[in-house]
């Protein structure tokens, strides 16, 4: 055991001393807190003219980056209301609706921005009540389940009985904005590449370095060794990608604060037609959680094509063509393809209804896709032990 561990903590300083780690890991940080923190100092804008309560015209300038701070600020005053009829009620006796889009922006920017974010995204729904809205909402529901069998339009409905309603308002524009961080419009999208960058020479720096004669004169050191390597380039996949979130999700609240994150996921206009009983932050925590199993896939890919190849280059190569096939790859069709990153490691994955029975339980695409990674994880890293041992029959 103390040579394991002695091995472990050196294959972890070879991963973390190299420049190219480091490189990668604040690039990616770099580019995440940008895209976060950008919003809010966009330049361009427009001039708003409104009438205040006293008469007076009002006219300001206002950049793009000011608007969307006063949409962040303002739904704030709405946070923690109930969506009843008594909050829809308020909200058509406080939004100019006679107006047309530009008057309202105006109102909402020089007057009361509190209502713009709701009147975004629900304002289709303010010329009726709020049991308008929840009818429509369950009739939608009820619609989309028919094409489903009886089994698992039951499962949904259960979980539809579990939503809490009338929602409670919460300004989820920064929850989002995070959601998006860690799904297809964010790291997602390029993990593989982090993810390669970090583990491209974890099998092959030995071949290179011609060290693999010695390691392998002993079978109990290879196999000890074997073991450091993986679990060093499984917890460094996992590292780079929560230090690469950590950095991202401080910036995200320190510019939108900690608001939302107890809101129902049904607020996000992305989000409607979901029937998991879920808040915006364990949302994101599921999402987290199948980013950190897909960075395991992704460095199970790396591990492997360094270790049979013996090459940092075409690990790397690999990492770079499972980032453009997930890039490109159709995401419209159904069955197995719903199981692709830029489905399932994003809000789509909560809007899927696709359902798996396993030894008799009902799991939803998010359960089954996360078994399913990490299921094709341990293969690969299987299959690293058998290119492993091929090393090694190799350099007797």
């Amino acid at each position: 055991m103390k040579n394991f561990g002695t091995l472990f903590g050196f294959e972890m300083k070879k991963i973390w001393m190299r420049p190219m780690t480091w490189a990668a890991v604040l690039v990616f940080c770099a580019a995440f807190i940008t895209i976060t923190v950008q919003p809010f100092f966009r330049s361009g804008g427009a001039a708003f003219t409104a009438t205040d309560a006293d008469g007076k015209e009002i006219t300001q300038f206002l950049t793009a980056g000011e608007q969307y701070r006063l949409r962040v600020e303002g739904a704030r005053t709405l946070s923690g209301q109930p969506m009843d009829e008594a909050f829809f009620q308020t909200a058509q006796e406080t939004i100019p609706l006679d107006k047309d889009y530009f008057d309202k922006e105006s109102y909402f920017f020089l007057i009361d921005p509190s209502y713009r974010d709701f009147y975004t995204e629900f304002g289709e729904w303010l010329n009726g009540t709020a049991e308008h809205y929840y009818t429509a909402r369950q009739n939608s529901r009820e619609l989309s389940w028919q094409r489903l069998t009886e089994e698992d339009a039951a499962y949904w409905r259960e979980l539809e009985a579990r939503v809490e309603k009338p929602f409670v308002y919460q300004p989820v524009l920064g929850p989002r904005m995070l959601m998006n961080m860690l799904g297809s419009a964010g790291l997602e999208m390029f993990l593989p590449l982090l993810v390669g960058l970090c583990l491209c020479d974890l099998y092959a720096q030995e071949r290179r370095t011609r060290a693999g004669a010695l390691i392998f004169s002993s079978p109990r050191g290879r196999r000890c060794l074997y073991l450091a390597k993986t679990l060093a380039g499984a917890i460094s996949a996992v590292a780079a990608t929560l230090i690469v979130v950590s950095a991202g999700g401080l910036a995200n609240l320190l510019f939108y604060g900690p608001y939302g994150y107890d809101g129902a996921i049904q607020i996000s206009p992305w989000l409607w037609h979901s029937s998991l009983p879920i808040a915006m932050g364990q949302g994101i925590l599921i999402l987290l959680g199948l980013l950190l199993a897909y960075a395991l896939v992704c460095g199970a890919a790396t591990a492997l094509t360094s270790v049979w190849s013996g090459s940092g280059a075409a690990a790397m190569a690999i990492s770079v063509g499972v980032m453009i096939a997930a890039m490109t790859l159709d995401r419209t069709e159904p069955g197995w393809w719903a199981y692709m990153p830029g489905n399932l490691v994003d809000e789509r994955g909560m809007n899927s209804l696709q359902i798996t029975n396993l030894f008799g339980v009902q799991l939803n695409i998010l359960q089954s896709g996360f078994l399913l990674y990490m299921a094709l994880a341990v293969v690969l890293f299987v299959l690293c032990r058998l290119g492993w041992r091929r090393s090694a029959a190799g350099s007797a």
